[in-house]
């Protein structure tokens, strides 16, 4: 089974500006990361209508996300989040199943534990990981298959960077496609533990 990530990064690393919080997502300076695609609401509708999320969406049969991208995503999904399929929460305050239309959000205390039950609900279809914290769980577990990146040309100085205290050792990346967009740059890569 294939796990899979993708998120909008800017140039020197960073997934979020300085002080993300539930009230501000992306943090301070950080909501250019999200602009290529141009949604003030993450909806299902509008994200699967662009060529590149679609096809991760597509392939996806569930997802593991940490506590902080559902707090934060609150704001930006509205009553129906846009995934519609399982959602394996990591957080060590666990609390019972939100479910909502569409979609129901499992909260577990371990990424493994999460990772585990994920790879179960997806059945053959991909696991997907959403938000940085779990992409970096996944970097040292050695579960990532498959990386996308949505390049923005600017540099954001700080914030939360993605590769931060990720790996050990070398992990390869291999360039599987490259795509031009309005203000970004999408390069996915199949992840190679050991260089």
């Amino acid at each position: 089974m294939t796990t899979i990530a993708n998120l909008s990064v800017s140039l020197d690393g960073f997934y979020t500006g300085a002080d993300p919080s539930s009230k501000n997502p992306l943090g301070d300076e950080g909501a250019v990361l999200h602009g290529w695609f141009g949604h003030d609401v993450a909806d299902r509708a509008q994200l699967t209508a662009d060529d590149i999320l679609r096809p991760e969406f597509e392939r996806t049969g569930a997802l593991v996300m940490g506590r902080d991208s559902y707090e934060h995503g609150q704001a930006l999904w509205g009553a129906r989040p846009p995934f519609e399929m399982p959602l394996f929460v990591v957080t060590h305050r666990p609390r019972a199943d939100d479910v909502r239309e569409g979609s129901t959000f499992h909260f577990v205390e371990s990424f493994e534990d999460a990772w585990a039950l994920a790879q179960y609900a997806a059945d053959d279809r991909a696991v997907g990981l959403h938000g940085g914290g779990v992409i970096r769980q996944g970097l040292r577990g050695g579960h990532l298959d498959e990386l996308q990146l949505h390049l923005v040309p600017v540099l954001l100085g700080r914030g939360r960077r993605l590769f931060d205290d990720v790996v050990e050792s070398p992990v390869g990346l291999e360039i599987l496609r490259v795509a031009e967009g309005p203000g970004v740059t999408h390069v996915e890569y199949r992840v190679r533990p050991g260089g």
